[in-house]
């Protein structure tokens, strides 16, 4: 096995540290690769030499030997090749599956970190508490609303007056301004129609209706009916 190792570029010293260290899934993945590089040029070397002893096997006569010791130093080394490869390729199996094991141990921790976090924030919370507070807030929701609905109903004025009866006083008074207009204007035709008087048969005239306004309907009569001729 140590002259297998020294073959293939193994010395003292790397075989010592192989022997102390415990290298890693990594380390040795790396390690096999070099190996398997180390193998190719190998491989080709020998693959090369094979043809150009093959050449001369008609003017060399050990060149036919020395060939087909060549090809079985190929086939070994390809085998060997073959070998690395396999085992490089369980390593890097089993180094995903180390690595999902780790990602699920810290997973799991950062699940049970959790789930204590979690029963200390439950331990701190009272069940009877939370339903005070939620009957409490339910109480002022209620509150609220009856403030809003009162709020946006309409204000009583002073001396009980509401809204409506204002609006119907406010009608009352459309129409009475509205009656005096009609009358005022009845007036104002009429008095530019007449002569201008004087102010002294104004007054007059007020006198005679104001005593005609007194008399008795008896003289009212008297006065109606015309005297006979003499």
């Amino acid at each position: 096995a140590r002259r297998m190792r020294r073959l293939f570029g193994w010395g003292k010293e790397e075989e010592r540290a192989a022997a102390t260290q415990k290298p890693s899934l990594a380390e040795a993945s790396d390690r096999i690769e070099t190996q398997v590089k180390n193998l190719e040029e190998k491989i080709q070397k020998a693959d090369g030499e094979i043809r150009d002893l093959v050449s001369k096997g008609s003017t060399n006569p050990t060149a036919k030997q020395r060939a087909m010791q060549a090809m079985k130093r190929k086939k070994m080394y390809e085998q060997q090749r073959d070998q690395y490869l396999a085992t490089q390729y369980n390593i890097e199996n089993q180094a995903f599956a180390l690595e999902q094991a780790e990602v699920q141990a810290v997973a799991v921790q950062a699940m049970q970190n959790g789930m204590e976090l979690l029963k200390d924030q439950h331990q701190k919370i009272n069940i009877n508490s939370v339903d005070k507070l939620t009957d409490d807030m339910a109480e002022l929701q209620d509150e609220m609303k009856q403030i809003n609905d009162a709020l946006a109903q309409s204000s009583m004025l002073p001396d009980g007056a509401d809204e409506d009866a204002l609006n119907e006083e406010y009608s009352k008074m459309e129409e009475e301004l509205a009656a005096m207009a009609l009358a005022g204007g009845a007036f104002s035709t009429s008095a530019s129609a007449a002569p201008a008087v004087p102010a002294a048969a104004v007054a007059a005239s007020a006198s005679s209706s104001t005593a005609e306004a007194v008399l008795s309907p008896t003289s009212r009569v008297a006065q109606a009916v015309p005297s006979a001729p003499p």
